[in-house]
């Protein structure tokens, strides 16, 4: 199974199009300009990233991402909302994971560096979508 950061993948993707940034609209010179999609090789968009599973280390399914924390002065995205499902798939809460913990999948699958204990016993935190 092939695991790519997230991180890297979306750091990258910020530091190209990072809020506020004339690039993000696409002007010449940008790495979007000409390109059919607007995205460099490797990134992607926050769309395809919300509402994928979230898989712990030890292989069990925590919930879905929900939304992304970008830290406003540097546009970067900096972490992601969870939701903890619990194990019969109701919302449990929801967490806050730093986007270096998260790695790509196979398919919608994203796995986290954390166990489904660490996540059981993280911080939750009030969030409404």
């Amino acid at each position: 199974m092939e695991r790519r950061s997230l991180a890297a993948l979306l750091l990258g993707a910020t530091a190209a199009f990072s809020l506020g940034d004339a690039r993000a609209q696409g002007t010449p010179g940008s790495p979007a300009a000409g390109s059919a999609t607007g995205l460099a090789a490797g990134q992607i968009r926050a769309k395809d990233l919300i509402d994928r599973d979230l898989y712990s280390s030890d292989g069990t399914e925590i919930g879905e991402i929900e939304d992304l924390v970008i830290e406003p002065a540097s546009g970067r995205v900096v972490s992601v909302v969870v939701e903890v499902e619990s194990r019969l798939g109701f919302t449990e809460k929801y967490v806050t994971v730093p986007l270096q913990r998260l790695h790509l999948g196979e398919g919608r699958r994203v796995a986290a560096d954390m166990t489904r204990e660490q996540f059981r016993t993280a911080p939750g935190i009030r969030y409404r979508d």
